[in-house]
């Protein structure tokens, strides 16, 4: 849950920030589909970015092998994060990052140019207020 909601926080966050700024450099109301792309892929890398030694150490959590009176390697978020960094350095924890970039930017610039083009539509059309 802290993954995905500090993922989801800093990635919409991001996508407005960069889309206000664009729409008040050109003195527009509204994205270009392209740029609702190019801004939702951006802004889509920022949460995996920020948040990637959370899925690392959920990961790394999830793949225990737990054993009844054994003690596990990792014993909790801040703990593992900790054990990671001494015993694989820093960068460590962001093992992973370039295949999660390459499946989630892709899906988060659709998804926002989607979600742009249809509420462009529907309050074009009067269904809501702008």
């Amino acid at each position: 849950m802290l993954r995905q909601g500090c993922n989801q926080a800093v990635n919409f966050t991001t996508y407005n920030t960069f889309k206000k700024k664009v729409l008040e450099i050109q003195n527009k109301k509204d994205l270009d589909h392209w740029q609702s792309l190019l801004l939702g892929g951006v802004s889509g890398g920022f949460g995996p970015l920020l948040n990637n030694p959370l899925d690392v150490v959920k990961t790394r959590m999830q793949k225990q092998v737990i054993k009844p009176g054994k003690r596990t390697k990792y014993t909790g978020i801040v703990q593992a994060i900790g054990l990671i960094y001494k015993e694989e350095g820093g960068l460590a924890l962001w093992k992973g990052i370039t295949p999660r970039l390459m499946r989630i930017m892709p899906g988060q610039a659709i998804t926002f140019m989607t979600y742009e083009a249809l509420s462009s539509a529907m309050i074009r059309r009067g269904y809501f207020a702008s």
